[in-house]
C-alpha cells in the first residue's frame, strides 16, 4: 500500500488530505494519473504547479515522473503556486 499526502492547492483539488493506493508499486507519473482519473477527472493536474517527495525526498533526486514507488513509502504531494 503506498500512502499519498496532500498538501496545498492540490489538497483542496483532490478533496482529501490523505489517500491510500492499494498498489505494491507505480511511479511519480502513475500516482498521478491515478489521482486525475479518481479525484480530478475534470482536469489534469499541472505537474509544473506541483512538488512530490517520496519519503522526504524530491522525486526529482530519483528519477523524476519515473522515480520507483514501491508499498510503504509515503509520497507528498504539496503545491508550489502560493498566492501573495
Amino acid at each position: 500500500m503506498i500512502k499519498i499526502n496532500l498538501l496545498g492547492s492540490i489538497k483542496k483539488l483532490i478533496g482529501q488530505s490523505n489517500l491510500q493506493i492499494n498498489e505494491e508499486s507505480s511511479n511519480v507519473k502513475g500516482i498521478i494519473s491515478y489521482l486525475e482519473s479518481n479525484y480530478y477527472s475534470n482536469n489534469k493536474i499541472n505537474e509544473n504547479d506541483i512538488m512530490v517527495a517520496i519519503n522526504g525526498i524530491e522525486s526529482s533526486l530519483l528519477g523524476g515522473h519515473n522515480a520507483k514507488i514501491s508499498s510503504g513509502d509515503v509520497v507528498t504531494i504539496l503545491s508550489t503556486v502560493h498566492g501573495g
